[in-house]
């Protein structure tokens, strides 16, 4: 497989895994955090992906993970009441008013223990959300000059300078739709013929192939681009939900990272109809085309699925800086 040119640096996407460091982090801000005498004692797991990507010389986090902390608080009487504080997701595209807490006592009893546990579970998980906001800071101010120095430092190879970025993202190539030239017919789950045809879009992006086929089939980076919870894994039989559950299929061939075929349908099309959506990948000497191939599109829904098709995976993709360049 063909490099990417040294030239191409910064522009191509670049990421360092911060997985350690955030138990670090987490482990430092966490413990001492305090409210109405309900304090953290301890955080024990930090679980899950966390990594910072760079492209364009920008500077992007993509992380979500599930911590888990313990409590403690002491009643008048000098009882010591113990309990669990689990944050199931904590990620990048959150909000501080999305993030959701599960409390529980694992020590102690009777009127008071039952006050601290909520209070672990309101104030105390309140006293959590600033700080999960300021994590991702922390973390492009800790690991992003290391990215940055990287990338300056490695030779071009030409002495040609890196291309000045625009305000503007750079479109990806053109979409274009295909229909066969003959209509096929395609039976549905009740066994009725449906009229099909295929469509067909494209882009091109400044990655290698492997980065971009990463970024498509895990489920810890697809919800980057797409916005939404994922379950998605580059294996034949696993169940594919994308965009909230409205994109639903199953995986039928992996060939990494070229192309991955998958059953594919949208929340329109007629009820127990599947298409089949092959995903292609070119790489080239300086960037890599991806290629969604959809056939069986129901007829009339070619225009829809076209649009959402770009829209959803080509400028989903681009929002997170894996655009084309001018």
């Amino acid at each position: 497989m063909a490099a990417l040119p040294p030239g191409l640096k910064n522009w191509h996407w670049r990421t360092k895994g911060c997985e350690p460091w955030a138990k670090e982090w987490f482990a430092e801000k966490l413990t001492g955090v305090e409210a109405n005498g309900v304090s953290i004692t301890e955080v024990q797991d930090v679980e899950g992906d966390c990594e910072l990507g760079m492209r364009k010389s920008k500077l992007i986090t993509v992380y979500d993970q599930r911590i888990t902390m313990k409590w403690k608080a002491t009643t008048k009487d000098g009882e010591d009441v113990e309990g669990s504080l689990v944050a199931p997701e904590v990620a990048h595209d959150m909000d501080e008013d999305e993030y959701r807490f599960e409390a529980s006592l694992s020590s102690g009893s009777g009127t008071e223990a039952d006050a601290f546990l909520q209070t672990a579970r309101k104030a105390l998980a309140n006293k959590l959300r600033p700080l999960f906001q300021q994590f991702p800071k922390d973390m492009i101010a800790t690991h992003g000059k290391d990215l940055l120095d990287d990338a300056n430092a490695s030779p071009s190879g030409s002495g040609a300078s890196t291309p000045a970025t625009s305000s503007t993202p750079a479109p990806a190539s053109a979409p274009s739709v295909t229909s066969a030239s003959s209509t096929t017919k395609a039976p549905t789950a009740k066994g009725l013929s449906l009229n099909t045809s295929t469509v067909r879009v494209s882009g091109e992006f400044q990655c290698d192939a492997e980065t971009l086929f990463d970024f498509l089939t895990n489920p810890q980076k697809i919800p980057a681009w797409s916005r939404n919870p994922a379950q998605m894994a580059p294996e034949v039989g696993a169940e594919v939900s994308l965009f909230g559950g409205n994109v639903r299929g199953k995986v039928e061939k992996v060939d990494r990272p070229k192309s991955f075929v998958s059953t594919w349908r949208a929340p329109t099309w007629p009820e127990g109809h599947f298409g089949q959506l092959e995903t292609l990948l070119d790489q080239g000497s300086s960037s890599t085309t991806l290629t969604l191939v959809l056939r069986g599109c129901p007829i009339g829904k070619e225009d829809e699925t076209e649009s959402n098709l770009y829209a959803f995976y080509i400028r989903g993709l681009q929002s997170i800086g894996l655009g084309s360049m001018l």
